[in-house]
């Protein structure tokens, strides 16, 4: 059962209580129920009168009723100052922000609650529409002059010196040379170098036998095909031995290829070439396009170069964050720091908010939400008053009574 009807209940009894205990007789108990019926009842109207008065007038009486209304403007008054002042006060605030760990809801957050995910996925959706905003043709402009100064300045010749030191370097050599020996293996088995090989076999025959009869018919045990394969065959031998480390030939050649590498080195010509090169592609490079091609297709939509880069950057700076308490402790002393910077220069906005809530409504909108927050109280408040007077009556009758008959008034 609601409060208000218990409360209008309570008083209903009342008056019927009060109505049915009239000359009912003077004995004690009867006097005693009457003088409590009506107590409530007075009590119980006082406290309906009292709580009518705060929202309307009730039986049109306006003398010091409809408080609500008359005393608006001190009412919403106080409540901005109590919100503000009082229940959010800039103390109170902090005391709940200080108990707080923040550092640890952090983690929480990153770890187990999806934070992580959602942190970076933002991270690359703000830098995605910020790529996809850039002009490209105008970065790319600006960007050319330094990549030709960076270019010109670029060291290829002194990279290239250095390359061949490190080619002539024992180990490097020798992998180099194993290398163009199975690449060696592999060209003489290839059909142009098979057709090239019986090419030449050919003209070597035709030069070899001349008008010679003898010639032509040792020759003739032979074509062409076998004498290229019996050749082909000995070269795969060759190369073979080639590969072995202790073998005669693959010494040799490892010193044959440090002295051409060194060769190279010391050759004065080449680095002028090198340098002519350089200063030639870049002459004709078409670095502005490149650079906005590179920026159009690279740096904007979904599949950008940076984004991968970007994610494992995050989830690393995350985990560190997640596993050092050092930087748990920064991050909550900073973000306390920072709430209570922010609370000291915006307090005044829970009372802005506060005020302009309550003003945005009505009188009659007003009253019936205070009203609706308030009403259980109130109408327990009747019939607190209602019970309330019933004993005090009934209490104030057996005294009465007592006093008569002690001292026979």
């Amino acid at each position: 059962m609601q409060k208000e009807n218990q409360a209008n209940l309570a008083l209903i009894l009342s008056v019927i209580g009060t109505i049915g205990t009239v000359g009912q007789g003077s004995s004690l108990v009867v006097a005693t129920l009457h003088h409590g019926f009506l107590a409530a009842t007075i009590g119980g109207l006082a406290d309906w009168f009292a709580v009518k008065a705060i929202f309307g007038r009730p039986l049109g009486i306006a003398h010091r009723t409809d408080i609500l209304r008359r005393n608006r403007a001190r009412i919403m008054e106080s409540l901005v100052r109590f919100s503000a002042d009082d229940l959010l006060s800039k103390q109170n605030i902090m005391d709940v922000v200080e108990r707080e760990q923040i550092g640890a809801l952090l983690v929480e957050y990153l770890q187990h609650r999806g934070g992580g995910e959602r942190l970076i996925e933002a991270s690359i959706d703000i830098l995605r529409h910020v790529a996809s905003d850039v002009d490209s043709r105008s970065i790319a402009k600006e960007l050319t002059p330094y990549v030709i100064q960076a270019l010109h300045e670029l060291p290829l010749e002194d990279s290239f010196a250095e390359l061949l030191n490190v080619l002539t370097e024992e180990p490097h050599a020798d992998r180099i040379f194993n290398m163009l020996v199975r690449m060696g293996s592999q060209l003489i088995r290839t059909q142009v170098f098979q057709d090239m090989l019986r090419e030449n076999i050919a003209s070597i025959r035709m030069e070899y036998e001349g008008d010679g009869m003898i010639r032509a018919f040792v020759l003739s045990f032979f074509d062409d095909a076998m004498i290229a394969e019996w050749l082909t065959g000995r070269l795969e031998e060759i190369l073979t031995s080639a590969m072995r480390s202790d073998d005669r030939r693959h010494k040799e050649g490892v010193q044959l290829l440090i002295s051409f590498v060194e060769g190279l080195r010391t050759n004065s010509k080449l680095y002028e070439e090198l340098h002519r090169y350089k200063l030639h592609v870049i002459e004709h490079l078409e670095i502005e396009n490149l650079l906005a091609e590179f920026i159009e297709r690279r740096m904007k939509g979904h599949h950008a170069f940076w984004i991968p880069y970007l994610k494992e950057l995050l989830n690393e700076k995350i985990d560190a964050f997640v596993h050092s308490e050092s930087w748990r402790n920064r991050a909550d002393r900073w973000m306390k720091e920072l709430a209570a910077g922010e609370i000291e220069k915006h307090h005044e906005m829970i009372a802005d908010f506060v005020r302009e809530y309550l003003n945005q409504k009505t009188d009659d909108e007003l009253i019936a939400f205070v009203e609706s927050k308030v009403r259980t109280d109130l109408q327990m408040i009747r019939v607190n008053g209602a019970i309330v007077g019933a004993f005090v009556g009934m209490g104030l009758s057996l005294i009465v009574r007592f006093a008569e008959r002690m001292w026979g008034l």
